[in-house]
């Protein structure tokens, strides 16, 4: 190649190379100019890209697990310069002064929404709903274990229980504390305090001392009313079984908040409420005066760092002392009826009325098999006994027997079919007695006497002063001629009242005495509780003859010791009625047909007055004293004012009912 070709080869390469460097000049230069574009609508464009980093922040913790790791730590409800801050900002300190120990989560449950959540939020008020559906349900299971409304106690606890089943009742109720965790949580809770910071969702910031004081509040509300509704279930049982299905009852109930937050964890209520529990399932709290793991830590009192411990054993103790009380009561027959009343009407036996009335529990007396006797008040030595029997041919039964000294086991005269109920009012009413021999008795109608003053008082009679006044005894000899030596008696009550201290009937109905009577030698005809009698003639041993009778009814224990030998031996018995407990004129013998005594039957110690129907006495009780409008004379007499009868056509006798003249014409 020539020199011209070469000079020119050169000028052609160095124009080449002198336009390849102003393009690349350019180019750079448009790029330098784009990035500068791109930095500008950056910076311009910073909050809207923060406020969407939020927006995909809590996107990603709807959809996965919290990765708490590079959460910072933040305050709850941290002021500045008087306000609260609302923005999730770091604390002033590093995340490496919180050691991990210190970190701790609060319990998941729904107690914990309500003292996290916003008060208007749906998370918080479906809290609210659910716990008062738990406060609700166990409202109604005390109220119907409530049995106050007619009894001197607010709960009713069972009269006694075998031992096992006290056992089993301790240890439930100790159970039932240790398994309450509400109870712990909201006492540690309170006396911790607000957490100081948190790791995770924004909406922990808002919390606030008082709603975090409201949350404690109801939950140890609703612990100790599920803790004293186990209790007082288990306390009630009167079997092993009774005892544990109570207890797993009331724990179904406690345990709803936790199956309450099980569940919005998988969205049965909603959106929200399943946000709220997997946030609360993820945030991590820390307590600037809260260690839990250095034990050697005293920057709180003794007091605030044991106070769930002292309460839960104070609850505890508490529950403990209620229950050792019962079970000592029921040892000791307090809780059993203390008086019960019976009413039996006629039967196989045909005395059984004299047994009717009230029944006073002996807890000074023997008890038999843990279990009270009762004894018949007003006849505590000769009256009525019901005990407990542990064996009577392999059975145990109640018995019933005649006397204090009887033996429920020996000397019975009576007993129910097979029991083992520890309160004789647990025997249904349908429940039968049988006779020693095995003779049917019948049914015995029990019942609790709760107001022994009024219910166990003396038969008033409505208006004793309409009662007659004196009665005339005749023996009839014909159909139209009676024995003209009548017997006059005048009534009287013991005390001189119309109503008596005393509790059976023979002294709460009027006693008639013979007109001529002292307390040397007297007739009376009163009422048994059954029938009326009529005594032969009774003498007093110790009083002479100056002595008024009414003075030695009212007042000498030696006339009540004969009302009773007449009552149950048949002791002085000339005649008796029929029986008259179910007549409504039960307060008189007027109207009644008398008989003899029956012979002493020989499956009972005593000898009651029964009257023998078969043979029947023709005698005549009639009023001595005349009334116009209820009791007139006979034959058109006149009924004068001192109630005595003036017999001015000739007829005799207290109402003139003999016929006058002797014939049977009255004459003009």
């Amino acid at each position: 190649m020539d020199a011209w070709s070469l000079a020119m080869k050169d000028k052609s390469k160095s124009h080449l190379e002198d336009n390849r460097s102003e393009s690349d000049d350019t180019l750079v230069q448009l790029l330098i100019e784009r990035v500068d574009h791109m930095e500008t609508k950056v910076q311009r464009s910073e909050a809207e890209i923060e406020k969407l980093q939020r927006r995909v922040l809590i996107a990603e913790k709807r959809i996965s697990p919290l990765d708490n790791s590079h959460i910072p730590w933040r305050r709850i409800k941290k002021e500045e310069n008087g306000s609260a801050v609302d923005r999730c900002e770091e604390g002033e300190f590093n995340d490496t002064d919180i050691k991990p120990e210190e970190e701790y989560q609060l319990p998941m449950d729904i107690y914990t929404i309500v003292a996290s959540w916003r008060f208007n939020s749906r998370p918080f008020w479906t809290s609210m709903l659910v716990i008062a559906v738990q406060i609700v349900l166990l409202g109604l299971l005390l109220t119907d274990q409530a049995q106050g409304t007619a009894e001197s106690d607010i709960v009713v606890f069972p009269a006694n229980v075998p031992t096992i089943v006290h056992v089993a009742q301790a240890l439930a109720t100790v159970i039932a504390i240790m398994d309450q965790d509400d109870l712990r949580s909201a006492i540690e809770g309170y006396f911790d305090g607000l957490p100081t910071r948190f790791k995770g969702d924004d909406e922990f910031q808002r919390m606030t001392k008082a709603q975090w004081n409201f949350s404690c509040a109801i939950r140890f509300f609703q612990g100790f009313l599920s803790v004293w509704s186990a209790f007082v279930l288990a306390v009630q049982a009167e079997t092993v079984f009774d005892v544990l299905l109570n207890f797993l009852g009331v724990k179904f109930v406690s345990d709803l908040d936790d199956l309450a937050f099980n569940l919005s964890q998988l969205g049965y209520f909603g959106d929200q409420c399943q946000r709220a529990s997997k946030c609360i399932s993820e945030v991590r709290f820390q307590q600037d005066n809260h260690n839990k793991v250095d034990e050697s830590s005293w920057t709180r009192s003794w007091f605030y760092k044991y106070a769930h411990v002292l309460g839960v054993f104070g609850v505890l103790a508490m529950l403990l002392g209620v229950f050792f009380y019962v079970v000592i009561s029921q040892n000791a027959g307090r809780l059993a009826p203390q008086v019960i009343k019976l009413q039996v009407a006629e039967g196989v036996v045909p005395f059984a009325a004299v047994f009717n009335g009230c029944y006073a529990a002996d807890r000074k007396g023997p008890k038999y098999n843990r279990r009270l006797a009762y004894m018949q008040k007003g006849f505590e030595e000769t009256g009525g006994k019901f005990g407990f029997c542990g064996d009577i041919g392999g059975e145990q039964t109640w018995t019933f027997s005649v006397g204090s000294a009887s033996d429920p086991c020996g000397g019975w005269v009576g007993r129910s079919s097979p029991s083992t109920t520890y309160s004789i009012l647990d025997l249904a009413d349908n429940t039968q007695w049988f006779s020693s021999d095995d003779v049917l008795l019948g049914n015995l109608q029990m019942s609790r006497v709760l107001n022994p003053t009024s219910e166990c008082k003396s038969f008033t009679i409505d208006k004793p002063e309409e009662l007659c006044d004196e009665l005339t005894l005749e023996r009839r000899i014909d159909a139209n001629k009676e024995d003209p030596k009548s017997t006059l008696f005048y009534k009287t009550f013991v005390n001189s009242t119309g109503a008596t201290a005393f509790t059976y009937h023979a002294l709460t109905h009027p006693i008639y005495v013979r007109s001529s009577s002292t307390p040397r030698s007297f007739n009376l005809i009163f009422f048994t509780g059954q029938s009326w009698v009529l005594t032969d003639v009774m003498k007093s041993a110790t009083k002479g003859q100056g002595v008024a009778m009414q003075d030695y009814m009212d007042n000498d224990p030696e006339f009540y010791s004969l009302l009773n030998s007449t009552i149950f031996f048949g002791s002085n018995v000339t005649l008796v009625t029929d029986s008259v407990i179910n007549a409504a004129n039960s307060h008189t013998p007027l109207g009644l047909r008398w008989f003899r005594i029956q012979g002493q039957d020989p499956r009972f110690p005593y000898n009651y007055p029964t009257a023998d129907e078969s043979r029947p006495v023709d005698i005549v009780v009639e009023c001595a004293t005349c009334n116009n409008s209820t009791n007139p004379c006979d034959y058109g007499c006149i009924c004068r004012a001192d109630q005595t009868c003036d017999c001015e056509v000739g007829g005799s006798g207290a109402l003139c009912q003999q016929l006058p003249w002797g014939d049977t014409i009255c004459d003009p």
